[in-house]
């Protein structure tokens, strides 16, 4: 039987934003690979959803990818997470996120907790390189991404060292053509992430991968994915060079 992980959504928004993007942070101890329940609540109401452990962060917690996220799942919720919010925080939206966002950051904490403002593009714009690697180490998801598009190179490795990083994050960074090797090594010496078919074929993808990568990534493949690699356009002609050798050797030429 799988195991089953709880999650209260009631106070806490940045949660509900990294389970809409497909995956989620917990502080319980799992095992990479694992299959598990996430068990959703919200005052009376729940949500079960299946989710696989993609990362472990020693005794600090673990990273759970949703299975089938799809725009369903994501609107279910984000309906049990809108339920959660007090009657208070819900005025919020109403008149002044737009008008005044730049009034409504500078009343809040700056925790990681807060919510975002409708132009997060201007609050990001100008940051320096300290603040940059900051927030692309603890920022929610809606920050991370507008960091990752802002400022490319400069936050790639803080993000791919941030526990909550979600399988599409990773995918885009992997598809980056001028992604340097030590990170890419990041990113292919992480089993959980390789688990994940988005991050396999944007890794493949990129033409700065490296053989003994490309070997790894598709040795992973079972065959019938093996033969789809070796004649796929889209990968470099070194990709599907080793997919047609493996599929070779395994009998099936």
């Amino acid at each position: 039987m799988s195991r089953t992980v709880v999650l209260e959504l009631a106070g806490q928004p940045a949660l509900a934003r990294d389970l809409v993007a497909g995956g989620v942070f917990v502080p319980d101890t799992l095992t990479l690979g694992e299959d598990c329940e996430l068990l959703l609540r919200s005052g009376g109401d729940e949500l079960r959803l299946a989710a696989k452990v993609v990362w472990v962060n020693g005794d600090q917690g673990s990273g759970l990818q949703l299975h089938g996220c799809d725009a369903d799942m994501k609107q279910r919720i984000a309906a049990l997470a809108q339920a959660a919010d007090p009657p208070a925080p819900a005025e919020e939206p109403a008149a002044t996120d737009e008008e005044q966002p730049q009034a409504n950051d500078e009343e809040e904490d700056g925790g990681p907790d807060r919510r975002l403002p409708a132009n997060v593009h201007e609050r990001l714009r100008g940051l320096t390189l300290a603040q940059q690697v900051k927030l692309a180490h603890n920022g929610e998801v809606s920050e991370r991404i507008v960091l990752e598009r802002m400022y490319g190179k400069n936050v790639w490795e803080a993000l791919l060292r941030n526990p909550r990083l979600t399988g599409p994050e990773v995918a885009r960074i992997a598809r980056m053509g001028a992604l340097p090797r030590p990170l890419m090594e990041i990113i292919v010496g992480n089993g959980g992430w390789l688990q994940i078919p988005e991050v396999r074929r944007a890794l493949l993808s990129n033409p700065r991968l490296g053989t003994d990568q490309i070997i790894k990534i598709l040795r992973m493949l079972p065959k019938h994915e093996l033969k789809l690699a070796a004649m796929q356009t889209a990968y470099p002609h070194a990709v599907r060079d080793v997919a047609k050798r493996l599929i070779k050797e395994m009998g099936g030429g």
